[in-house]
């Protein structure tokens, strides 16, 4: 799969150029990048692997890689130097030096003294908190920025703010204190996060990635689904859901494994706008598939408290009827348009893909034991680190040199730099609402508009998540939309964990769905379609993940908790399953053969009525649909009987 590798690649530096956002750059410059990034995983290597530093410091130091890196990467417009920073960026990355070492050096001092700062700390406060916007523009555009200045005022202006979100007004020494000087704003928890499991985890991908593992992943989707019905786009399914274990972005994970599954798709007779959605539906599930889960993960079980093994029991479930969904739907697409999958001969064999592969598996594994034993979450991500590099080294293919080691050190940085930017500007916003209150008046907001009813909240707050989650990275659309629309299904009755992932499902579907639709348009770049169209299509088979999170928000039975009986969560996940299928089958409107309107109609009641949990729903469920799936047994077999007299 060497020209796979070098095809992606290609796509990725292509996708890089297409962006107009990271320079390139070549001599000295690209050395001190490079040093700068390598430096950046070693101290954070080294802390997880030592201790880590106290919060602010260790989050301090994280921040100053990042803002430097950010200053030195990101051009400033789209005028600027492409191939060297300004010296307006050397001073910014300056300026970002001081504004966090100062807060680190000032730390013993600001603990002894109860908080009590100086005037520096302000004029420092001001420049960090401009830094960190302009930062986050850079590398995300103006949502986030425009976001956090609007709350800013909002902190300064609230007297004057009419309804539920007025409150008295801060000076602006106040709010500079509380954002800089504590641990509620932009060093706050979502930094810290950031700061330790989020990067850890993504350095962890970015050696597994150095190893092999994509083509691996790749190679083998393809030795199980490449000979099947419909092959490539099974490929593409298996492939994304793979590739969302370790990945944390929803266009690196279409241009990774899309480059060669749309091509295939398209070969085989599948339309180029489905071949485009198939991917981009499936990488969008790549985000919600444990356990990185878009690098939101960490922050959901910090969040809540809980045990971060339980999370991804719990998340499980979803994401496995997230891809069935899909699954389906491109089996019943090829059994429409009479597609066959690609020849054996032409596929990689599973037991040589497991043989020259399949111990970079590993680590993975390693990780999984480790959070089930109870071990920290960055403890287990360092030893899957090292575990990456110890077991590629048992194939000559997979082993990973000197160059190659410093290489993955190098981009395991330099990826989680827009995260970590997306989580400092949004310890402004969190921040800001901790201090004035908006969170819980957003909530009570959110309950008064839908009247306190539990389908009309569900369904508000889905919208809210979509807009909300729009063009952001997962991470931060995750933490926008928890902090606004979680608390109000709390109040309504939502076990807290059923509605953190409720808001962050639909905070990850917003890279599908038009107009601001990231995951459809890296995908509709690749196969050459309509972007719009090509989202529409995805969120078509995307169906199940927009449904699925209301039968855990009505229905917690079906994650997998230590509260729930195995069997409980047994029977709620098969129904639930066969519910999806049936759902599948309606949108495409077929099941053995085409299907007339009203047994489409007949199967879409019943696949609802099976998703949604209950002994009543679950009988009526299963009745519409073996009516229907009687009756179409009944019309195949007399079409086979026509055609053998014939």
């Amino acid at each position: 799969m060497s020209d796979n590798k070098q095809l992606t690649a290609e796509s990725q530096e292509l996708d890089l150029k297409k962006s107009g956002k990271r320079r390139t750059f070549t001599g000295t410059m690209k050395k001190i990048i490079t040093c700068l990034a390598i430096v950046m995983s070693i101290f954070h290597l080294y802390t997880a692997a030592f201790g880590l530093l106290m919060p602010i410091q260790q989050r301090s130091i994280h921040l100053a890689f990042v803002l430097v890196l950010v200053f030195f990467l990101y051009p400033a417009t789209s005028k600027s130097d492409p191939n060297k920073p300004t010296i307006f960026d050397w001073g910014l990355a300056g300026l970002s030096v001081l504004a966090t070492a100062n807060i680190s050096y000032r730390f013993y001092d600001l603990a002894s003294s109860g908080g009590r700062y100086i005037p520096s700390d302000i004029y420092f406060g001001i420049l960090l908190a401009l830094l960190v916007i302009e930062a986050a523009r850079r590398t995300m555009g103006y949502i986030l920025p425009m976001m956090a200045v609007i709350f800013i005022i909002y902190g300064f202006v609230g007297q004057y703010v009419p309804g539920p979100l007025m409150h008295s007004g801060f000076s602006y020494n106040r709010i500079v204190q509380h954002l800089y000087l504590t641990t509620e704003g932009i060093f706050g928890q979502i930094l810290g996060v950031s700061s330790t499991y989020i990067f850890m985890f993504i350095l962890f991908g970015a050696f597994l990635t150095a190893t092999g593992m994509g083509d691996f992943f790749n190679d083998f989707a393809m030795s199980i689904a490449g000979h099947k019905k419909g092959g490539p786009a099974k490929v593409s399914v298996l492939s994304s859901a793979f590739m969302g274990t370790i990945n944390g972005s929803t266009s690196a994970n279409v241009v990774t494994t899309g480059s060669f599954t749309i091509p295939m798709m398209r070969r085989m007779g599948y339309s180029a706008t489905f071949a485009g959605a198939v991917e981009a539906a499936a990488s969008s599930g790549g985000q919600i598939m444990p356990p990185v889960m878009g690098a939101a993960a960490f922050i959901i079980a910090d969040t809540l408290g809980m045990p971060f093994v339980d999370l991804l029991a719990a998340a499980f479930i979803p994401a496995l009827l997230y891809f069935s969904g899909i699954w389906v739907m491109v089996d019943l697409r090829a059994s429409k348009l009479g597609l066959q999958g690609l020849p054996k001969d032409q596929l990689p064999k599973f037991t040589q893909v497991i043989k020259t592969r399949g111990h970079l598996i590993v680590p993975i594994i390693a990780i999984v034991y480790m959070l089930m034993k109870g071990y920290n979450a960055l403890y287990a991500a360092f030893w899957g680190i090292v575990l990456s590099v110890i077991v590629s080294s048992f194939n000559k293919d997979t082993r990973l040199k000197l160059n190659t080691l410093l290489t993955a050190l190098e981009k395991g940085a330099l990826s989680a730099i827009p995260v970590a930017a997306a989580c400092a500007i949004i310890g402004i916003v969190i921040g800001i609402t901790s201090l004035t209150g908006a969170a819980l008046t957003l909530g009570s907001a959110v309950l008064k508009l839908s009247g306190g009813y539990m389908l009309s909240t569900l369904i508000l707050t889905m919208f809210v998540a979509i807009i909300m989650g729009m063009g952001l990275p997962s991470t931060a659309a995750y933490v926008l939309t928890s902090a606004v629309a979680a608390p109000a299904l709390i109040k309504i009755g939502v076990l807290p964990l059923s509605a953190h992932l409720f808001v962050f499902y639909f905070g990850i579907l917003s890279t599908i769905t038009p107009p601001v639709a990231v995951g459809a348009y890296a995908a509709a770049g690749i196969a050459g379609t309509n972007p719009n169209e090509t989202g529409w299509t995805a969120i078509k088979l995307a169906l199940a993940g927009f449904i699925v999170p209301y039968c855990f928000a009505y229905s917690p039975g079906m994650l997998i908790l230590p509260a729930n009986p195995w069997y409980l969560v047994l029977y709620n996940a098969t129904t639930a399953f066969i519910g999806v299928i049936a759902l599948g089958s309606a949108i495409e409107g077929f099941f053995y053969q085409p299907m007339k309107l009203y047994e489409r109609l007949m199967v879409f009641v019943g696949a609802f009525a099976l998703i949604y949990s209950g002994v009543v729903t679950d009988v009526v469920g299963i009745g519409l649909i073996a009516i229907v799936l009687l009756k179409q047994l009944a019309g195949k077999r007399k079409l086979q009987q026509e055609e053998v007299s014939a």
